[in-house]
């Protein structure tokens, strides 16, 4: 028995269409790049090999030296050349969830 993201990135190769390649990204994308990276940079349009992706300064300086390592993992999860090239974009104010936080420290409450 297949799973679903098995199948699902042939079945929407086969469409053709920057939109169902996007749609794709977006619900593969913690799975594809892993959970961590995954909370700090979103796919926002993919077109023409190009992938535009929304993170932080930081992150993108971080994503920047992960180019190839990235488009490999997509390309491959895809089936085919989905992406040759990232471009970064500043990402909006987003919150981060707390599990991904790295500058949160948690509430400890001693015991009497």
């Amino acid at each position: 028995m297949e799973r679903a993201g098995e199948f699902l990135g042939k079945a929407l190769r086969r469409l053709n269409r920057p939109e169902a390649a996007l749609a794709w990204l977006e619900s593969a994308w913690p799975t594809v790049v892993g959970q961590a990276l995954g909370t700090h940079a979103q796919p926002v349009r993919c077109q023409n090999g190009l992938l535009e992706l929304a993170a932080s300064k930081a992150w993108q300086r971080q994503l920047q030296t992960m180019q190839r390592e990235l488009c490999s993992r997509i390309n491959q999860a895809w089936g085919g050349t989905l992406v040759r090239e990232l471009k970064f974009v500043e990402a909006k104010s987003a919150r981060v969830p707390r599990e991904a936080d790295n500058a949160h420290t948690p509430f400890i409450r001693r015991r009497s």
